[in-house]
């Protein structure tokens, strides 16, 4: 309930006061008295105002916002969305109903006919306090005079010492330094030495102890002095807790310098102002000079002047500065040993930095020896390149292979080992014995003079009529790009047929140049048709390709057809190659009818599809999530027609449809830049000089990349190599041979993989048993992760030869990946998403975590009702 009452009672009281006080600043002015009535009319708007202004005041400044609210809504008023200054207003008019002080009475009680005596009275007392104003005000102003002919004369105090200050900055440093040697030589010999005395695992703090006596042998420079512990402690306020601080020398001696800087210095200066400014200033400021107007005057410059001299002083030699007080040197003397000092560290600076000089030539030449000439463009001259460039599904590597099936000998280079698999195939098939070589498995044919694999598996060493190179723009990938140009450089062949997309030709041709014989380019037989309008789900319909950019996505997308009637092949780039070959082969035996896909459809995959649908153009690169780039798009959406079946590709989008159609038939930027990663010749020549894959790293890092190039940061490799540095590994493992087992090709980010390799590598080393790979059965990232597992074993069982138990371990994982296969289908058929808070089911294509509900009541906690409404 509001007080007004109490509150009616103070402004009345702090009205008269109001009106009591206007009496006086009007009539106080005046040389004779006003006449009341005059003081009335003149002041009549402002007498009339005063009530009501201080009442508003007084009742807002008593009454809480909440209840100023409540007042107002119990007497009708609906405040909700009206600004505080209107709800005040509306509130102090509503609250004066009926609580009034009228002024004007009050003030006719006080000075009207027959108070005369008072108004005259009232008139004495506020002429008197005019007129002490007034003095008060006279004798401001002549203080404000002095002040400002001082300020004037400070400024040109300024003007006259700064160039002394700047000119004897060298000198006044020796007086700062002689005053330095003393305390720092009374120091030494005087104070204890203290370290730290930890206090670990327990609620003590830590303490110092004495140590022994400081000796000045100890330090080189003065900073390696301003290091030690004085033995003082305090502490300071952290927002949870007390943190003790101990004292070093160097707190100790940025007082003591700025102490003797602004005590000496300013004395100084003083002494060497001319007699004639002196004089001037003190007839104008009726005040001598003093050290503390030199202070003010500079100020700025003496504090600059602590850090200058600080800066200087932690670079000299103590024994330099401690040799004024040993041998209580002169002024003279000092500057002059000062000077000798001086010289002598230029000519060790200069000494210093001609061994920095040849050690960063030396260290130039290493790495010019080492890294340099590996990526010199050199392709064999005897060998003939043909180029087949072109947008996706044009038959760029059909065209390229009759060349290889032709060849008495020759190899097929692929991204991925499914590609490479389906060449092998394809090749023995056409009665073309092959081979093929991956990292994690090697399959031999008998008398076969061919052999298909992966780029990385590419070796020099190895002679053949053709070699095909394909998907060749992923020469541009960071970590994997180098592999492509090895293989395109320093292929060891008569013919190579290097296939890729457009936007390669440049480089190519500049990589290349006078070796290449025939550049073929490729154009689609199937036009590509886009779809304008915005493609939703129920619009499904058989050989549709569903694109998502995640594992997460193709299954929820996959589960949400299934229900609604569909069957569905899936692919994403962690599936084992060999379970989204059988979710190929049901796409293409039309046992599924629907393919719902990351990505990892555009490369080199063949399949009867209609229709490519994006429901994401959006996609994480590793680093952010962006949009598609032109080749990207081209490559994806190039997967849908296929001739003689589907004459016409079509193209649809979940969103931006003409965005997107934009985008597909821009031209492509051609690759400027492609990949580089070092090679088991560099790790021979560097074996030269260094015997530790630390200092390589380094170096890998100092070396310049060549211009059109980019390095790979090689991140695996170091995260690898910190868990066996400094380790039995590292010290027993050839440096070639270890740089190999770091650049296996796995997921080094799976925790459990990572210390299956650690596991592997000690055995190596310790001439034991490979451990096996940790099979876990149960969900399907479970046994993805079994399938990832095995795969490594199969790297390094191949890398050491070991070639009848690689095959025991092949037949395991053919048998899992069986089981992979049946889980993914059973899995796609009751995959569905649950809040992540309250468990409850979500649509399929909701964008977030958590439910609407869970994400209300979780903005409620955090910004309040009020906030949210």
């Amino acid at each position: 309930m509001l007080e007004l009452e109490t509150i009616q009672s103070s402004a009345i009281e702090k009205t008269k006061h109001t009106l009591l006080q206007d009496i006086k600043n009007v009539i106080g002015e005046q040389d004779e008295c006003p006449d009341f009535e005059t003081y009335l009319t003149d002041r009549h708007s402002f007498i009339k105002k005063a009530w009501g202004t201080t009442w508003r005041k007084a009742v807002v400044s008593s009454v809480s916002k909440k209840s100023r609210k409540s007042y107002l809504t119990e007497k009708g008023f609906e405040v909700k969305g009206y600004k505080p200054q209107a709800i005040d207003k509306l509130f102090a008019k509503e609250t004066r109903k009926g609580i009034e002080f009228n002024a004007f009475s009050w003030l006719e009680e006080q000075y009207g006919k027959g108070n005369k005596a008072e108004w005259l009275s009232l008139y004495g007392e506020a002429r008197a306090e005019f007129a002490e104003k007034e003095e008060e005000r006279k004798e401001k102003e002549r203080q404000q005079s002095i002040n400002d002919r001082k300020a004037r004369y400070q400024l040109q105090l300024n003007l006259e010492a700064a160039p002394i200050l700047e000119v004897n900055k060298g000198l006044y440093y020796l007086h700062i330094r002689e005053q330095l040697s003393h305390q720092l030589s009374k120091d030494i010999k005087t104070n204890s030495k203290y370290i730290e005395n930890y206090a670990p695992h327990t609620e003590l703090e830590d303490e110092l102890i004495a140590n022994g006596d400081l000796t000045r042998h100890d330090y080189e420079t003065v900073n390696d002095f301003f290091q030690e512990l004085t033995g003082g402690v305090s502490s300071e306020l952290d927002r949870y807790s007390t943190i003790i601080l101990f004292e070093t020398y160097e707190d100790v001696y940025e007082v003591f310098i700025t102490d003797k800087i602004y005590e000496i210095i300013p004395t100084m200066i003083m002494d060497d102002l001319p007699a004639s400014f002196k004089e001037e200033y003190k007839s104008y400021t009726n005040a001598s000079v003093t050290r503390m107007d030199i202070i003010k005057a500079l100020r700025s410059d003496l504090s600059d002047l602590v850090y200058e001299y600080k800066k200087m002083l932690v670079e000299e030699k103590l024994s330099d500065v401690l040799e004024i007080s040993d041998h209580n040197l002169t002024i003279e003397e000092h500057q002059e040993r000062y000077q000798q000092q001086l010289e002598e560290r230029r000519l060790q600076q200069e000494r210093e930095r001609e061994e920095k000089k040849k050690l960063i030539e030396e260290e130039q030449r290493q790495l010019n020896y080492i890294f340099g000439a590996e990526y010199e463009m050199d392709p064999r001259k005897e060998t003939e390149y043909i180029l087949h460039l072109g947008d996706t599904n044009t038959g760029k590597t059909y065209t390229a292979l009759k060349s290889l099936k032709k060849a008495a000998s020759g190899s097929y280079l692929a991204p991925l080992r499914l590609l490479a698999l389906e060449v092998f195939e394809k090749l023995n098939k056409d009665r073309v014995p092959c081979s093929l070589k991956t990292g994690e498995e090697e399959k031999i044919v008998e008398d076969a003079q061919h052999m298909a694999g992966t780029v990385e598996m590419f070796s020099e060493l190895e002679h053949g009529d053709v070699t095909v190179i394909d998907e060749a723009q992923m020469i541009q990938d960071r970590d994997r790009g180098f592999s492509w140009y090895k293989a395109i450089t320093r292929a060891n062949a008569k013919q190579v047929h290097v296939i890729g997309s457009l936007s390669i030709r440049s480089m190519l041709e500049e990589m290349l140049d006078g070796v290449i014989s025939e550049i073929h380019e490729y154009e689609r037989d199937i036009p590509l048709k886009v779809d304008l309008r915005r493609f939703k789900i129920e619009q499904v319909k058989p050989a549709d390709a569903l694109i998502v950019f995640s594992r997460k996505k193709v299954l929820q997308t996959a589960a949400k057809l299934e229900k609604d009637g569909h069957k569905v092949s899936v692919i994403y780039g962690s599936m084992p190659p060999e379970t989204r070959r059988k979710q190929i082969e049901q796409f293409i035996n039309r046992e599924t009818n629907v393919i719902v896909s990351t990505d990892a459809i555009g490369m080199g995959l063949n399949l009867p599809i209609r229709r490519i649908v994006l429901l994401e153009n959006m996609k994480f690169d590793g680093q952010k999530r962006r949009l598609l780039t032109s080749q990207e798009l081209k490559q994806i959406a190039g997967r849908a027609g296929r001739k003689g079946l589907y004459n016409v590709g079509e193209v649809a989008f979940a969103k931006d449809a003409k965005q997107m159609r934009e985008l597909l038939v821009s031209t492509d930027e051609q690759i400027s830049k492609f990949s580089i990663a070092p090679t088991s010749d560099m790790l021979r020549r560097f074996k030269e000089y260094h015997h530790d894959l630390g200092t390589f790293f380094d170096m890998w890092a100092k070396f310049k990349n060549p211009k059109g190039t980019q390095k790979s940061n090689l991140a695996q490799e170091r995260e690898l190599y910190e868990e066996v540095k400094d380790t039995l590994i590292e010290a027993k493992m050839p440096i070639v041979d270890l740089y190999g087992y770091l650049q296996l090709p796995f997921s080094a980010k799976e925790s459990s993989l990572k210390k299956q390799w650690v596991a592997s590598m000690n055995a190596i080393v310790n001439r034991e048993e490979l451990p096996e790979p940790r099979m876990i059965e149960g969900s399907l990232e479970k046994l993805e992760l079994s399938y990832k597992a095995i795969g490594l074993h199969l790297l390094f069982l191949y890398r050491m030869d070991r070639r009848p138990e690689a095959i025991y371990w092949e037949r395991v994982r053919e048998e899992l990946t069986d089981k992979i296969h049946n889980v993914l289908r059973k899995d796609m058929k009751k995959f569905k998403r649950t809040c992540s808070t309250c468990s409850k089911d979500l649509p399929w294509n909701h964008d977030h975590a958590i439910c609407d509900s869970c994400f209300h009541k979780r903005f409620r906690r955090r910004y309040g009702d009020d906030d949210f409404n």
